[in-house]
């Protein structure tokens, strides 16, 4: 059975990380459930759901599989839009659901619709103006990329490959620029309506996790379209082609996507973690 969505009465497709998208109430009867979603984004054309149920998307697979147990269409609203390949640890969603969770096992019921490439970390019921998307205070992505001569057999769908050895002291020098409130208009590929292309981060460097790989860490407010692998790409070209790292703060000035670098592979960058004020975590109750 495949239950199809209805018109939106309401817009909610202009700014994922909008803080002022408006909020859906919940209506008499429902009750809002938050989940903690990780999934491989190589099976999907990313999260959003396009035009029809029909497309390989997380939020439609979701959906479907919501709707199926709660009797009616159920529309996922999910913290992050990943860009299709792109992999999830932490991403988190909410939905009204009809019935009562309480006295079975829901997350259970619909793990067992969902593909294995979509796994329900944990849900919880929240109150009823806890929103996915309005609420956060900030989300931590992190990009791997395998750095050697010679590419992987086993973990290539979960990290880039760069054969040229790359410089971590460069790459940091570089990530240190990104740091800070400012226009990333030079990072955004295009694709999407912002109101505004101005986001603040507040953690960007690179470590070594392993012998011959390097993991991009970064946390901020919010992020546009491909900005985190447009900035992963452009700091390894600065690397590659030796050009200072100090190249990063005129490409950010310039606002010009065309003086930045290509965009990293989607791939090598995992949504790891959506981060909400404490007194709303404390608000929603794990089932």
């Amino acid at each position: 059975m495949s239950i199809e969505p209805p018109e939106p009465n309401y817009r909610f497709d202009e700014a994922p990380d909008d803080t002022r998208a408006p909020f859906r109430r919940v209506q008499p009867g429902y009750t809002r459930l938050r989940m903690h979603v990780e999934y491989d984004g190589a099976d999907f054309c990313g999260w959003q759901r396009q035009n029809t149920n029909k497309t390989n998307s997380v939020q439609g697979a979701l959906e479907d599989a919501i709707s199926k147990v709660g009797g009616e269409f159920i529309r996922v609203l999910g913290a992050s839009r990943t860009d299709a390949g792109v992999h999830a640890r932490g991403q988190v969603a909410h939905f009204d659901f009809p019935r009562n969770p309480e006295g079975w096992d829901i997350r259970y019921a619909l793990q067992g619709m969902l593909p294995k490439s979509i796994v329900l970390r944990e849900m919880f019921v929240c109150v009823e103006d806890f929103h996915a998307i309005a609420l956060v205070t900030d989300k931590i992505y992190k990009y791997r990329v395998l750095n050697r001569r010679i590419p992987a057999a086993i973990g290539r769908g979960y990290m880039s490959w760069c054969r040229f050895p790359l410089d971590l002291n460069h790459l940091n020098a570089s990530a240190r620029h990104l740091i800070g409130k400012q226009d990333f208009k030079s990072l955004q590929t295009s694709g999407t309506v912002v109101k505004t292309t101005v986001r603040e981060i507040f953690e960007a460097h690179w470590s070594q996790v392993d012998e011959d790989v390097l993991e991009f860490h970064v946390r901020g407010d919010g992020f546009l379209k491909q900005m985190v692998r447009t900035a992963v790409g452009t700091m390894m070209d600065l690397n590659m082609d030796e050009k200072p790292p100090e190249t990063m703060r005129a490409i950010l000035d310039s606002c010009d996507r065309r003086r930045a670098g290509t965009s990293a592979p989607a791939h090598g960058l995992f949504l790891e973690r959506v981060n909400y004020p404490e007194s709303v975590d404390n608000g929603c109750r794990k089932l």
